[in-house]
């Protein structure tokens, strides 16, 4: 005796989702991803490719964006598009100025280095203690 049974498995990625299916669960996958700063990174989906632009501090959040993003259903690729824009730690720098000017005979306690954002700003005019001449 034989038996032959034709059974049809459907699985769930033979689905076809659509752009704004896969651009919403993108963006849902992302904002559940404490690696990925809230909002930094912006989601394009056509035909189920997906871009992503944006900016983020460190390499380790664009490609955790990356990777969040590759294992959703329906996506076909990921181009991203991602710039890392890494920030200022303006307390060091504003440091290393004070340590240059007293190699350069600069009495550093007469001098106020102030910061704003990634623009540091000396007073201005100075001149040098032994010259008398702006540097």
């Amino acid at each position: 005796m034989a038996v032959a049974e034709e059974i049809e498995v459907e699985l769930p990625f033979d689905r076809k989702w659509g752009d704004d299916e896969i651009a919403e669960a993108a963006l849902d996958r992302l904002a559940w991803d404490v690696s990925v700063p809230r909002n930094s990174v912006k989601v394009n989906v056509e035909q189920g490719w997906v871009t992503l632009t944006g900016e983020v501090d460190w390499h380790f959040q664009r490609e955790a964006a990356e990777q969040d993003i590759r294992r959703l259903s329906g996506v076909v690729g990921v181009s991203n598009q991602t710039v890392i824009k890494p920030t200022v730690n303006t307390v060091n720098v504003c440091e290393n100025i004070m340590t240059a000017l007293q190699r350069s005979w600069f009495a550093p306690r007469t001098i106020i280095v102030t910061a704003d954002g990634e623009r540091f700003d000396l007073p201005e005019p100075f001149s040098h203690p032994m010259t008398g001449n702006s540097p």
